[in-house]
């Protein structure tokens, strides 16, 4: 039997898990239980990516040890996935022997193999850090599509792969400086030579059409070489004879040990069971399961290593991204949930249920929008499939106690049949959202049939006895069906058979067997989070630069910096204010305002004001412990994340009274006025 691995992208050791992260083990979950329940050999497999600048950078401002700190995220990982019912049989680390040497040995065969080269490159350089910028330390605008606040190795909104130096007006987000070039030594992989055989794996490959266009995009463009090395400071593993060879040490860049990380936490995990890794990486069947945001790295790098070493070519699944209610997650909205805080609220199932039934084989993002979780949890989950099988057991147990005949109901079990074959199919190709309409159609067909058949109108007559058994036997095969994606509800249907870890095979409509009490199979959920958003992002900035504007003798281009990032602003503050007076301004800005060309320079927010009647203007004056880019907010409402209009913009009244502002009668908090009268509204 052909062994099987499914892994998931290993999540970074370096903050909290949310939703969003929860919807790809939940993906992968549902997957390998699927396999495993139709008598696959499957594993699935995971771990902590460790390594890289940000988790050192962040364990020295928290004042750990840079292990300690990122052991602390892996157990809290595994806290989560317990928690949502993620069973992963080995959920292992990139920080750890297995992986050193797995990382080595790519190396070494890339290197004797000829696919490796030494190369000058220049870096950029933060002469105020006094160190190399690692790509995600330095943000710009993406050099194809113009995006801005784009990290240095790969843009999120086109997926374009560059160098940092690539990027348009780049920063370092350490010190918010403009970095220098300098040149250091580095290793590369010559990608361009797997072109060949990437490309026959691509045409060979069923992959998701979307992702077929980007890579023969990619591929059409050419493929660059690879920078796998990074310069100390840098927690990773020390590349062996880097520092004879390039004069200076050099680290394995995070992107080349992650993905190895797999295969060492597989290793970690056949070790324990006296096993062999190499039945599942020389000859199993790979599945990766992933988001849109590193499809680059694991259909090209990732593939080519492997090509390089003699392994296993995987499967790759792609998903979307997570919105809230419609929107990019928000902390501002009230609709950021880390895995933590939604399970306080809502039990593992709901998710996993919604998830399901919104996930196909397409890579485009999902809505959790909480009214449409409400409903279908309580109408669909509840009030079809949870229905069904609890009045079923429930009606069963209450008046037979066990299941002697069971009504023969040929036409009724060759459509099931047919919709179980189907449903097999769905969960194969990760068609989860139509294997659960189809789970759903099947009760519904025993629904309507315990209806029609009106036991409780005659429960002691053979008939009745035998329709019920029918629906009982309905209600197995349905637990077994779900049990992907609802292990407790089917655990709970199986227990009240008096049976347990059902498989594919163990589906009949001639079951026999004594009941037990049935328990709720289903939690209703009663209420939503609520949220009041306020229709501007308001954020504390200093103007650190004023400019003339080259083509309008109002306005002036002014540089504005809110901690993590810089904003230009356009103004037509020239007839008040000189730029001696503007520079060194702390104020209150909106952020969301869509970008737009003033007479031809680009302006990205919008400078609040408030004028009074007789031309009097305050700045939105923040108070002395906010710090630049916090977010100040009215009393009792969130500040919104979605882009505005100027003509939006203009429409919010915004009213000064007391030396305080006002919005429908809720004060801003931590903001004053001064010099202006009561009624100044702000513009």
């Amino acid at each position: 039997m052909t062994k099987s691995i499914v892994t998931c992208a290993l999540p970074y050791a370096n903050g909290k898990l949310h939703i969003g992260h929860m919807l790809e083990h939940i993906q992968g979950d549902v997957y390998t239980r699927f396999l495993k329940i139709i008598g696959k050999d499957a594993l699935f497999i995971g771990g902590a990516d460790m390594h890289g600048t940000p988790v050192e950078l962040n364990a020295a401002k928290a004042g750990i040890d840079v292990e300690v700190f990122a052991e602390a995220y892996r157990k809290e990982f595994v806290k989560n996935f317990k928690d949502y019912l993620v069973e992963y049989d080995n959920f292992y680390k990139t920080h750890s022997p297995e992986n050193k040497e797995f990382a080595e040995f790519f190396f070494k065969t890339l290197k004797e193999k000829g696919f490796v080269k030494i190369k000058s490159m220049e870096q950029m350089y933060d002469e105020k850090a006094k160190r190399f910028l690692p790509d995600r330390y330095v943000k710009g605008t993406c050099p194809k599509c113009q995006a801005e606040e784009q990290y240095g190795d790969i843009c999120e909104s086109c997926g374009t792969i560059y160098n940092p130096i690539d990027l348009i007006n780049p920063y370092s987000v350490i010190t918010q400086t403009k970095p220098v070039l300098k040149t250091s030594k580095h290793y590369f992989i010559e990608l361009s030579k797997f072109t060949t055989q990437l490309k026959e794996w691509i045409d060979q490959s069923n992959f998701q059409s979307e992702i077929k266009n980007w890579l023969q995009n990619w591929m059409n463009e050419g493929l660059e070489d690879w920078c796998i090395s990074r310069d100390e400071p840098y927690f990773g593993f020390e590349i062996p004879g880097s520092e004879k060879e390039t004069g200076s040490k050099k680290f394995f860049y995070v992107w080349l040990d992650a993905p190895i990380g797999y295969i060492s936490s597989t290793k970690n995990y056949t070790d324990q069971h006296n096993w062999k890794w190499e039945d599942y990486w020389k000859g199993g069947e790979i599945t990766h399961i992933l988001g849109k945001d590193i499809v680059y790295f694991h259909y090209l790098f990732w593939p080519a290593m492997l090509m390089a070493v003699g392994f296993s070519l995987p499967k790759i699944q792609t998903h979307g991204f997570i919105t809230v209610n419609g929107k990019k997650m928000s902390k501002s909205r009230g609709t950021f949930f880390t895995a933590d805080d939604f399970i306080k609220l809502y039990d593992a199932e709901s998710l996993r249920f919604y998830y399901a039934s919104h996930l196909d084989n397409k890579v485009v993002d999902i809505n959790l929008d909480f009214k449409d979780f409400q409903a279908v949890i309580n109408n669909v989950l509840m009030g079809n499939l949870g229905n069904f099988c609890y009045r079923t057991l429930v009606f069963a147990q209450k008046n037979y106690l066990t299941i002697e005949t069971v009504a023969e109901e040929k036409e009724l079990e060759q459509e099931i049949t047919t919709l179980i074959t189907e449903i097999k199919e769905h969960y194969h190709t990760f068609d989860f959202k139509n294997a659960v309409k189809k789970i759903l159609k099947i009760s519904d067909i025993g629904n309507q049939y315990f209806q029609k058949a009106q036991p409780w109108s005659d429960k002691d007559s053979d008939e009745s006895k035998a329709a019920v058994g029918f629906c009982v036997n309905l209600a197995r095969t349905l637990s077994i069906l779900v049990q992907p994606i609802l292990p407790i509800l089917s655990k709970k249907v199986q227990t009240t058979l008096s049976e347990e870890n059902l498989m594919w095979k163990d589906i009949s409509f001639k079951w026999t067997g004594v009941l037990q009490k049935p328990e709720q199979l289903v939690q209703k959920i009663e209420t939503l989070p609520i949220s009041n958003d306020f229709p501007i992002q308001m954020k504390v900035g200093e103007i650190i630069e004023v400019k003339d504007h080259p083509n309008a003798d109002k306005l002036y281009v002014m540089h504005v910096n809110f901690g993590s990032e810089k904003k230009q602003i356009v103004a037509g503050l020239k007839k008040h204010f000189t730029p001696e007076e503007l520079v060194g301004t702390k104020a209150v800005f909106c952020v969301n305002l869509k970008p737009a060309k003033l007479r031809g320079e680009l302006s990205q927010g919008m400078s609040m004001i408030a004028e009074d009647d007789e031309g009097n203007l305050s700045w939105l004056n923040p108070s002395e412990d906010i710090e630049l880019g916090q977010e100040v907010q009215f009393e009792g409402l969130k500040n919104a994340e979605k882009e505005i209009t100027f003509d939006e913009f203009v429409k919010i009244k915004l009213v000064a009274k007391d030396g305080k502002i006002f919005y429908d009668g809720k004060e801003l908090q931590k903001v004053s006025v001064s010099g202006v009268k009561d009624g100044a509204t702000v513009r």
